[in-house]
């Protein structure tokens, strides 16, 4: 019988695999419109933040609703070892290390498809464009294999 620890690692497996299978066949299906998706998915996960953790998107610092956001994920989540989400101007850098999504998102990347799935990235698109009203777009993803860090840069657009 499998120890704890070892269900836990083979459900977080199960988990990317079903999440792989269906970004793969909704962006099989419907090409580039399948990206929409994440609007839902990210104001899915927004909602059950602010119901279950008392989540408030407060302010017009979007700094300070992305720095929320990265605490919960961390702290209440479990999500990944680290995360840091950074604003420039319009540009949006989210670095994601150890993320329980790793390989859902490896194979996006290697199917070519944007990794729409991203638990952080959909989060804080759906946060900027409930608070302030904007919409991000995904620029590019990098993967650092033997640190498993992801770096995914998107934008708010004007």
């Amino acid at each position: 019988m499998a120890t704890e620890e070892q269900k836990k690692a083979r459900l977080v497996k199960l988990f990317n695999t079903i999440v792989f299978g269906f970004a793969r066949g909704l962006y099989d299906l419907f090409g580039d419109t399948a990206l929409a998706t994440a609007d839902a998915i990210g104001e899915g996960l927004i909602g059950e933040m602010e119901r279950e953790l008392g989540l408030e998107i407060q302010g017009e610092d979007p700094q300070a609703i992305l720095t929320e956001i990265e605490r919960l994920l961390i702290d209440e989540y479990g999500l990944a070892k680290s995360l840091h989400i950074e604003i420039k101007g319009n540009e949006i850098n989210l670095v994601c290390e150890g993320c329980a999504m790793w390989q859902a998102t490896l194979g996006l990347k290697a199917a070519g498809i944007p990794p729409y799935t991203c638990v952080p990235m959909t989060i804080a698109s759906s946060a900027l464009r409930k608070r302030l009203g904007r919409k991000a777009r995904f620029d590019q993803l990098v993967q650092d294999m033997d640190k498993q860090i992801c770096n995914i840069d998107f934008h708010l657009l004007d």
